[in-house]
C-alpha cells in the first residue's frame, strides 16, 4: 500500500525558487526536490517542451555523475519554472 503524500508541483516550484533567488543551498534544493517527488512529476509531463532534458540532468545526479548545482542549472535552463508553473494552475 502506498501511502506517500501526492507530488505538488506548485509546491515544488516555490522550492526551486528559493534556489533560484538565492535562499537555498543546491544540495538542499535537490533534497527537497527528491523527497517532493520531481522526477515523478517530469515523467508524468513528458509531453512538456524540455522535460527530457531535465530527465537527463537529474539522472545524471541520481548516478553520482555531476553535482547539484549543475543539475539545478541545467533544468532551469530547460524551463523547470515554465513546466512547474503550467502544472500548478491546472
Amino acid at each position: 500500500m502506498d501511502e506517500r503524500p501526492a507530488a505538488s508541483p506548485a509546491k515544488l516550484l516555490s522550492q526551486f525558487e528559493d534556489w533560484t533567488a538565492g535562499n537555498e543551498m543546491p544540495g538542499r534544493t535537490m533534497s527537497y526536490l527528491k523527497t517532493g517527488f520531481l522526477p515523478d512529476v517530469l515523467e508524468d509531463a513528458k509531453a512538456a517542451e524540455g522535460v527530457e532534458e531535465m530527465l537527463d540532468a537529474w539522472q545524471k545526479w541520481e548516478k553520482g555523475i555531476t553535482n547539484p548545482e549543475a543539475v539545478l542549472e541545467a533544468l532551469r535552463d530547460a524551463g523547470l519554472e515554465t513546466v512547474l508553473a503550467s502544472l500548478s494552475a491546472s
